[in-house]
């Protein structure tokens, strides 16, 4: 069973349409046997005495023995066919012949003490079957047996699909704010935690939306909260970190005072990182564009903090103007070199930065010749503090928000982050920017 149709199956819709649609049927089956018992009743205690009425006046007409010629001028007049059997033969007025064997009949029933017969052919046509001494007759009048199947089956059926119709939109209308309470429970589960739910319904729908809104207004206020004590602490740890790296650099030289230094460089690298990373993900960020040369930007990052790391770059010639934020974006490259040096192990080949322009978008693309990263493991690097190695020793990848920060900050230019890599190849990050 596919996903789709599980869903239809247990969908709260689907269930009230099928709900409605066995009671329109029902109502149907009983209004339409009720219609039929109806009819079947008045045409036996009021219509068929008068038929029979009439047709005994027209048998009389007719004569004992059955003139021919006085019945067809009858049949013509009245509109009724009649069929004659008597030592002359067979005769009929519109010359169809129904022979006895074509006929069943169905039940008989006495009228001012005349025995007569109801009767069907092979056709479905009804007659009414009279003896009259030696000779039978047989009368049957057109379009009665019609008339009456279509008033069993036509009414019913413009009943039931009026009803369906009538019942299909009022439960789409019913319902309709469903899809709207879902659109906007996936919105604000993708991250849009500014995302609320209009619907202007006073039912159990409305205080589902109302309470859903009510429960963002209480998350969202719980994430500034949590970004503002963060970025607090953050800034209140710089003061410390601070004074403690001068205070290192009084001691004397020695290995000891170098990793002291190299830790509290490290410390103030994440907590740089958290604080761009809060700024970014705050609903109230703010982008300090300009218009920029993005080769030369491309260029001067490279030279400024890995000039001895060999990376090659593949960049332009021509220079390609874009607007963005000139320090985000040197971060951007910055923590994509050094994620692809540090990957990259002694003996191979020099990472790469490559830059593609086409009509609508720049292309980055940094990679490396490393040991590469498992295919489970790439849709979990951006997210904060994901580590492949849960050591999370600095020399295996740091703490695990590089890669967070880079998608955040092409994120909030409008571009857009994707990582391919293969086992004991390497791994290719590109970044797309929109000219």
């Amino acid at each position: 069973m596919t996903s789709s149709t599980r869903k239809r199956r247990h969908s709260l819709s689907g269930k009230l349409i099928l709900l409605f649609i066995v009671m329109a049927v029902v109502f149907v089956m009983l209004v339409g046997s009720g219609i039929r018992h109806a009819f079947q009743g008045h045409f036996k205690d009021n219509i068929r005495p008068h038929i029979t009425q009439y047709l005994e006046y027209v048998k009389a007409d007719i004569g004992t023995p059955p003139d021919r010629s006085r019945a067809q001028e009858l049949a013509d007049r009245l509109n009724i066919e009649i069929q004659i059997f008597d030592r002359e033969g067979h005769w009929s007025s519109s010359g169809r012949l129904t022979t006895m064997d074509d006929i069943e009949i169905e039940r008989g029933f006495i009228i001012n003490g005349k025995q007569y017969f109801h009767a069907e052919d092979n056709d479905h046509r009804d007659y009414l079957i009279a003896r009259d001494g030696e000779a039978t007759l047989l009368f049957n009048v057109p379009n009665l047996r019609d008339q009456r199947k279509g008033f069993r089956g036509w009414i019913p059926l413009l009943i039931l699909l009026s009803l369906l119709l009538v019942l299909y939109h009022a439960t789409r209308r019913l319902f309709a704010p469903l899809d709207t309470i879902k659109q906007g429970v996936k919105k604000f589960g993708a991250g849009d935690m500014n995302h609320r739910i209009q619907i202007n319904r006073k039912d159990e729908l409305g205080e589902l939306a109302n309470s859903f809104n009510a429960m963002a207004d209480d998350i969202q206020q719980m994430l500034d909260a949590k970004r503002q004590l963060l970025l607090a602490i953050s800034h209140e740890l710089r003061s410390p970190l601070t004074r403690a790296r001068l205070a290192a650099e009084m001691m004397e030289e020695n290995d000891k005072k170098n990793q002291i230094i190299q830790d509290i460089y490290e410390m103030e690298s994440l907590i740089e990182e958290l604080m761009e990373t809060e700024r970014l993900s705050s609903r109230h960020r703010k982008l300090n564009k300009t218009r920029q040369k993005i080769v030369r930007l491309i260029s001067d990052t490279v030279h400024t903090w890995f000039d001895s790391a060999g990376v090659t770059m593949r960049l332009p010639e021509t220079e390609v103007m874009l607007d963005v934020d000139t320090a985000r974006i040197k971060l951007l490259l910055k923590n994509l070199l050094d994620n692809a040096i540090r990957h990259t192990p002694d003996g191979a080949s020099a990472p790469e930065i490559q830059l593609v322009i086409d009509t609508q978008q720049a292309l980055i693309t940094t990679s490396d010749h490393g040991k590469g990263i498992e295919a489970h493991h790439l849709p979990h690097l951006t997210e904060p503090f994901y580590r492949v190695d849960p050591s999370r020793q600095r020399e295996t990848g740091g703490y695990g928000l590089g890669l967070y920060l880079c998608k955040m900050i092409v994120e909030s230019h409008g571009g857009q982050l994707a990582i391919n890599s293969v086992k004991g190849e390497g791994t290719r990050i590109m970044v797309k920017l929109p000219l």
